[in-house]
């Protein structure tokens, strides 16, 4: 989940990071008192506001104006008038700092740059990046030798160490996947400023995590949702509707595109995309389960999709929930079934006995998605 500026600057104050003064979050309806110039920022989960003109320095006299101007604009743009305002911080310097998560790798990668701003996408190759061992602790004097490789010199060595180990311990404690501070402002007096925040946090670790439910960035990304988009985001699964003829219920998100493709190529339309994290469990499944079925009875969708590929999750836990979902609603389209399941996963059930608990209830299984495309050309014949 993507956290507005608003929601990531908070959880800065909180850990004790600096942030610009009288930072707050006027909604619709409020209407603050400006007693100082000030900064207004559309609060967007997209990028580019600079550019888009979502971001004003303003003078107290001027602030009131303005910020019905933004607020008019973010309107016609379908979004919701959000706007961040906080007191205006004089730099002699503007940085790029940021952390995020190399999967290949496993493990935290620190990113930095001299040259932060707007444009930081125009200078992807001065980001100087350092690997971090995650299952050690890191201490700020570690962090010297790659400033001083990335062209840090002076006092400001010692002032981004202990930053940058501040938002390491930020980054950590939310479970985020990405942390970016641009710009990381250098004030007057030596100081460092965080005056933006981009900040996307790991819905698999929500349950760690249940004060996100109150920040206004899970308002936003619901308020874009469908119902049932909304209802497999509390369930932790990923659920979205598109406007295609088959329900297709799959795990994995890249099996779930690859079928997502299939479907096209054999002339059908996949009437909704889900993905189930690894290590979810059988409630997510059921969840994802049951939301595939309530799609499959609009009168647009002609049939249920359904394939899963197992390896180290139990097959036969998979089996009994969809079973389960299929014994308390029958669905009332065709439904072809397949699934693919090695090593662990045949653990308890081989794939021999779970293509016969499915035979029971007049469902012949497939163990291939080229063979469930052919399964299905055949129920719609």
């Amino acid at each position: 989940m993507r956290l507005i500026e608003a929601d990531g600057k908070e959880l800065l104050h909180r850990a004790g990071l600096p942030v610009a003064g009288n930072t707050r979050l006027i909604r619709p309806g409020q209407t603050p008192d400006f007693h100082a110039p000030c900064v207004l920022k559309a609060q967007i989960l997209s990028g580019g506001r600079g550019n888009a003109g979502l971001v004003k320095l303003v003078d107290a006299v001027d602030a009131p104006q303005a910020l019905a101007a933004m607020r008019a604009a973010l309107v016609r743009m379908g979004e919701e008038p959000l706007v961040l305002v906080e007191d205006r911080v004089a730099f002699d310097r503007e940085y790029y700092m940021g952390w995020r998560i190399d999967d290949v790798a496993q493990k935290a990668v620190l990113m930095f740059s001299l040259q932060g701003g707007v444009d930081i996408e125009s200078h992807a190759d001065s980001v100087t990046q350092w690997p971090v061992d995650p299952l050690k602790r890191l201490e700020p004097h570690e962090l010297i030798p790659f400033f001083v490789r990335a062209g840090v010199a002076g006092k400001m060595l010692g002032a981004l160490s202990r930053f940058a180990a501040d938002l390491y311990r930020v980054f950590r404690a939310e479970d985020a996947l990405l942390l970016e501070i641009n710009p990381l402002a250098v004030t007057p007096q030596g100081g460092l400023v965080a005056l933006d925040c981009k900040m996307t946090v790991d819905e698999a670790t929500f349950g760690r995590h249940t004060y996100w439910r109150d920040c206004a960035s899970y308002q936003l990304r619901h308020s874009g949702m469908t119902p049932a988009e909304a209802a497999g985001a509390d369930a932790g699964v990923t659920y979205v509707e598109l406007s295609g003829d088959i329900a297709l219920l799959s795990s994995g998100a890249g099996l779930g595109m690859a079928l997502v493709d299939l479907l096209a190529d054999a002339g059908f339309k996949a009437a909704n995309f889900c993905d189930i994290i690894g290590g979810s469990g059988i409630s997510a499944f059921t969840s994802i389960a049951d939301l595939v079925f309530d799609r499959a009875e609009r009168s647009d969708v002609r049939a249920i999709a359904a394939f899963f590929t197992l390896s180290a999750t139990s097959l036969k836990p998979a089996v009994g929930a969809l079973i389960d979902v299929i014994r308390r609603r029958p669905p009332s389209k065709p439904l072809v079934i397949g699934f693919a399941a090695t090593g662990a996963a045949v653990r308890e059930m081989s794939v021999v006995q779970a293509r016969e608990e499915f035979a029971k209830f007049g469902y012949p299984c497939v163990t291939d998605p080229a063979d469930l495309i052919d399964a299905l050309r055949a129920k719609l014949a």
